[in-house]
């Protein structure tokens, strides 16, 4: 039985981190208060009246005390002490802040400002004490009283910095959260993107991207039954045109036997230029086959390296033997003379033999039907740096015609036959073009130019790896 898993949605998830988000401001919040309560009990913080309540307290002894000083006063506090006619007499005042307290004093008003006020006292010799001070709250320690605002500033300003960490570490978890459960749908897409389609299903606790993850399976699954369906039909096309090809060879051969019987009897002069006409027209049909049968080989190969082929690990001597035991075994069997001028060689390539061999086959079969009879073909296997990279560089050299300036520029690209130089020996622009290919797919390079005595030169680059 199917055990139905748990989903969520995203408003769900939001509200849950709303609330540990609410929940975390009021416990801060609780926190800063506990500490300016525990640390107003045990008297270092002072309350707002403290000033007030010590001039309470020392009030008769300051309209009493011969002169009044410092000491009578609490901490903070500023004072001044005039004649009964405002004459300044002493006192801490400044002399602009002396004549303003005595204008407020003539007003009979107590504001002196922002958090200060002010208290007359009549002294026992006709004197007046004016003495200003503050209502707020104050550290009791001099040294934090000094360098740190006034405790209330000091507690909200906490909050504050609290308040904008707490916020910026949820919003962090949430967007972690949601970017995990978001991971899997870039994971899920990223496969269907480069048609990886055999991947089991992906879940989601979240309600909306289990929606949607349900989705692209849905979409995963059609793609995958469109693109089997696509390839059984172009591999049964293929089949069907490679059984056609091979068919047609059959009557081929029976109408060219026949035609050259025929050549071979008494025929009028007029009857020779048909059966001459019927053998071309044969060749011309064999030509058009053999064409037929390289686009389905290259097709063939296109989709292997589509589908990634296995690459192993060789070593470039090892590559090296394979390359030369190839050009020994085509080369004798062509009659063709070959040279080979191989350097000390090093390091491992990555890489799939089967198309590096393809690529060869191609370059030193063009090599060979471009060449003259007697003309000679040198292969060299050497070690080459270039931009920072290491290739084993093989290069094939022929005695023909060579490449034009057209040639050079075009001859990599698929169908293009050139001038009639090197195009006219059953060529049809595929054997470079997918030589090239293969060697790209390997990390390497195709270049092609000429000998200094006019021959064709190919150039494989095969990218080193260790």
């Amino acid at each position: 039985m199917e055990i139905k898993r748990r989903e969520k949605t995203i408003t769900s998830v939001f509200l849950r981190y709303v609330i540990f988000y609410t929940a975390g401001v009021l416990f801060w919040l609780f926190v800063i208060f506990m500490i300016y309560f525990v640390l107003e009990v045990t008297g270092e913080v002072l309350p707002a009246n403290h000033m007030e309540t010590q001039l309470n307290g020392s009030a008769e002894e300051i309209r009493t005390a011969d002169k009044v000083t410092e000491e009578l006063l609490p901490d903070g506090c500023g004072y001044g002490v005039f004649e009964y006619d405002g004459t300044w007499l002493y006192g801490t005042f400044s002399e602009e802040d002396a004549g303003e307290v005595w204008e407020q004093y003539q007003k009979n008003s107590i504001y002196a400002g922002g958090n200060g006020y002010l208290r007359f006292f009549l002294r026992k010799n006709g004197e007046i004490c004016i003495v200003r001070y503050e209502i707020s709250t104050r550290f009791r320690n001099e040294v934090l009283e000094r360098y740190l605002p006034d405790p209330d500033i000091l507690m909200v300003l906490s909050f504050v910095v609290l308040f904008l960490i707490h916020t910026a570490v949820v919003s962090r978890l949430f967007g972690k959260y949601m970017r995990k459960r978001l991971g899997v749908l870039h994971e899920v897409t990223a496969k269907i993107r480069n048609q990886d389609l055999e991947f089991e299903e992906e879940h989601s606790e979240l309600k909306e991207i289990e929606e949607v993850l349900d989705s692209l399976n849905r979409m995963k699954e059609a793609l995958k039954t469109s693109l089997y369906r696509q390839w059984n039909l172009e591999k049964s096309k293929e089949e069907q045109i490679a059984a056609l090809a091979h068919d047609i060879k059959t009557p081929l051969t029976v109408i060219r036997g026949n035609a050259e019987l025929l050549a071979e009897g008494d025929l009028s002069p007029d009857e020779r230029e048909y059966d001459q006409d019927i053998r071309q027209g044969v060749g011309m049909i064999e030509e058009y086959l053999s064409i037929l049968n390289e686009l389905l080989a290259e097709e063939n190969d296109n989709r292997k390296m589509d589908q990634d082929p296995v690459k192993e690990e060789l070593f470039c001597g090892e590559l090296a033997d394979c390359f030369m035991e190839e050009a020994r075994l085509l080369t004798s069997a062509g009659k063709r003379p070959v040279l080979f001028r191989r350097k000390e060689l090093y390091g491992k390539i990555l890489c799939s033999r089967s198309q590096l061999m393809r690529a060869f086959h191609n370059i030193l079969g063009n090599a060979m039907d471009y060449s003259p009879a007697d003309g000679e073909i040198e292969i060299s296997m050497e070690m080459r740096t270039e931009k920072g990279k290491e290739y084993l560089a093989v290069i094939i050299a022929d005695e023909g015609p060579g490449f034009s300036r057209q040639d050079i520029r075009h001859a990599k690209e698929r169908f293009y036959q050139g001038d009639l130089s090197r195009s006219s020996r059953n060529h049809y622009g595929i054997g470079l073009h997918t030589a090239d290919r293969f060697l790209a797919s390997q990390g390497g390079y195709l270049r092609i130019g000429n000998t200094q005595t006019g021959g064709a030169m190919v150039t494989m680059g095969i990218r080193i790896v260790s």
